[in-house]
C-alpha cells in the first residue's frame, strides 16, 4: 500500500516544525549564555528612562508655554472683537 502525498507532506512539516523549535530553543540558549540579553533589556529599560524624562520635559515645557500665554495680554484685533461683541 502506498502512502498518499499528503501524508508525506504533513510528516515533512512536522519535521521541520520539530527543527524550528530546536533551533529557537538553542539560539535562546546560547543568546542567554553570552549574556546578551540582559543587556538587550538594560539598554530597553535606559530608553525607556530616557523617553519618560523627555516627556516629563516636553510636558513642563507645555506647561510653562500655556501660562505665560494666559499672563500676556490679549492681541489687539481680539481684544476689538471681544469690544464689538459686547458692544452689538
Amino acid at each position: 500500500m502506498t502512502r498518499k502525498p499528503h501524508g508525506r507532506l504533513a510528516e515533512v512539516l512536522d519535521e521541520v516544525e520539530a527543527l524550528v523549535k530546536r533551533m529557537r530553543k538553542d539560539l535562546r540558549r546560547a543568546a542567554r549564555d553570552t549574556g546578551l540579553m540582559r543587556t538587550l533589556e538594560q539598554a530597553a529599560a535606559a530608553l525607556r528612562k530616557q523617553a519618560a524624562l523627555g516627556a516629563g520635559r516636553v510636558e513642563r515645557y507645555v506647561r510653562a508655554l500655556r501660562l505665560e500665554l494666559a499672563k500676556a495680554p490679549p492681541a489687539k484685533h481680539v481684544a476689538e472683537r471681544a469690544r464689538v461683541k459686547r458692544a452689538a
